[in-house]
């Protein structure tokens, strides 16, 4: 017998309970960490993330107390379905909200501003949006770290490899889209800083090349130095380099250019009673020569001729200066033969005896 228009109705209806009901007894799959029974006892606010999809949407159920780090979860939903794609737990979520009392999306201000919970972005450049949802402050010097998903045609997919970008660095990755390269920053401290760019390859991110600045020398000067990737193996590329840059505290005793080159020359140190160095420095801000760099090397400074020397191989420096000390001129000897070095009228700062003072005065 035909089933009549109720009974079709009444069948359809069952079908969608028992969808539903199958949906809200099925475990949410979930990622970060966090103390449920806590979070369970204590007070609980649940909001809206603002709209950042027209197929997915967001809520975020927080601890209701004004701590600037609170328990919470974030939740993923299709639009067409109640029960959360997945959600991520973490003890150390922020709340921030906009004027229409929507928890804030795709706020990203790297490396150390502002970054919320989720963040909706084509990653891999596969043309599909993907999803960097918080887990918590993991990131460097308690920075936020994200759970990363790869969007799919059905959905999304966890990524390991991009999640470390977003753990081990210094908040979440910078995606590049005109480059097609996903960037990194981390750093230990004031002084060493380590930057990296990766390709997509099969979606996933792949190193491609390092550069670590490293600033922990005496003379405070950044030494670069760079990694690619050859055959899936980062290698030291061969190339280093230190770099000038102006330091406030950095004390300048001797400044001039060589004419017509324009290459600065600095005697300076760091800070005052600390080793005194010299630097030749090109237009690109590149030190082309920085002495000295070894225990055994040494200034000679001949006070009553005003001429400062110090030997690198086979190469001879030095500094002549008039009787108040002020640079006239410079010398480089190569086995034997001299070459006199101009120096650019007006260019000259400090004298020779500001560096006999600090050479005196340097450990």
């Amino acid at each position: 017998m035909p089933f009549s228009i109720t009974q079709r109705t009444l069948t359809l209806l069952a079908g969608l309970l028992l969808s539903m009901s199958a949906s809200a007894i099925m475990p949410v799959t979930g990622y970060g960490e966090m103390d449920v029974p806590a979070f369970e006892a204590t007070a609980r606010k649940t909001y809206a993330l603002q709209d950042f999809s027209k197929q997915y949407r967001a809520t975020l159920e927080i601890a209701d107390n004004d701590e600037v780090f609170r328990p919470g979860i974030i939740r993923v939903f299709d639009r067409q379905n109640p029960a959360p794609l997945f959600e991520v737990r973490s003890d150390e979520l922020v709340l921030d909200v906009n004027p229409g009392g929507e928890v804030k999306a795709n706020v990203q201000q790297l490396p150390y501003g502002e970054q919320s919970v989720l963040i909706y972005q084509d990653f891999n450049f596969d043309g599909i949006k993907d999803l960097a949802v918080m887990d918590g402050q993991n990131s460097c010097y308690h920075g936020p770290s994200f759970e990363v998903f790869v969007g799919t045609e059905n959905g999304f997919r966890h990524s390991a490899a991009f999640t470390q970008l977003a753990q081990d660095y210094c908040g979440l990755f910078q995606v590049d889209e005109q480059a097609r390269r996903v960037k990194t920053m981390t750093k230990d401290g004031c002084c060493t800083h380590w930057f990296a760019t990766y390709i997509i390859k099969d979606g996933e991110p792949v190193m491609e090349r390092e550069t670590v600045i490293d600033q922990t020398s005496s003379s405070g000067l950044a030494r670069e130095s760079r990694s690619v990737n050859r055959n899936g193996k980062m290698v030291a590329d061969g190339v280093e380099r230190t770099l000038w840059e102006d330091d406030e505290q950095r004390q300048e005793l001797l400044a001039f250019r060589l004419a017509p080159s324009g290459k600065r020359i600095v005697l300076f140190r760091s800070a005052p009673g600390e080793q005194v160095y010299y630097a030749a420095v090109d237009s690109k801000n590149e030190v082309s020569l920085l002495y000295p760099e070894q225990e055994t090397e040494r200034f000679e400074l001949d006070s009553s001729a005003q001429v400062l020397s110090f030997v690198r191989g086979d190469t001879t420096y030095r500094i002549l200066g008039d009787a108040q000390g002020a640079v006239k001129g410079m010398d480089v000897v190569i086995r034997g033969k001299t070459t006199a070095l101009k120096v650019q009228p007006g260019s000259s700062r400090g004298s020779l005896a500001q560096v006999q003072e600090a050479l005196k005065a340097a450990p």
